[in-house]
């Protein structure tokens, strides 16, 4: 029992440490992240309508039936190619609401937030949104606290980049 009273206090201890951690709330690399998501997505408007007024008639537009595993609704995934790049969106309600699903360019003078573009070296990036959470070969990923937003950047042998991808899963 002598052996005991001593461990008592500190499981006890490891508990609310493991509590407060779980209850902690987002990151500051969390928060960056976010921002960065939120602001790269106000530059290309709200819906689709927005996106042809900034960019212009797309090259092709495709709209794909999807089904969420977790409710009734029925979505569309709309796609607009232009040259060097894709903007696609869940479009619900026959279009009345909207919520982009990715962004990716590959080419051209295509940018995301606070300057990020293709074009942009490794260092540039690293400090808009700090070290990325995953690297693999040459690309950086980045996603928010629900793991259901990402961005991914691909790198040149020069650290370059020369792909970037906006993404938002439904759930």
């Amino acid at each position: 029992m002598a052996c005991i009273r001593p461990v008592l206090p500190l499981a006890l201890f490891l508990c609310l440490c493991c509590a407060a951690t779980a209850t902690a709330g987002p990151t500051e690399a969390d928060e960056r992240v976010d921002a960065f998501l939120d602001e790269t997505a106000s530059l290309f408007g709200p819906n689709e309508a927005a996106v042809t007024s900034r960019l212009g008639a797309p090259r092709e537009r495709q709209a794909v039936p999807f089904t969420s595993p977790h409710d009734d609704a029925t979505y569309e995934i709309i796609t607009l190619a232009y040259d060097g790049l894709t903007v696609s969106l869940y479009s619900m309600d026959g279009g009345a609401r909207q919520f982009f699903h990715q962004i990716r360019a590959t080419s051209g003078q295509v940018c995301f937030a606070r300057g990020i573009c293709l074009g942009t070296h490794r260092e540039k990036l690293a400090a808009v949104l700090g070290q990325p959470e995953a690297v693999e070969d040459n690309v950086w990923r980045y996603s928010d606290m629900s793991g259901y937003n990402e961005l991914t950047f691909t790198f040149d042998d020069k650290g370059v980049i020369n792909a970037m991808t906006w993404t938002a899963e439904a759930d």
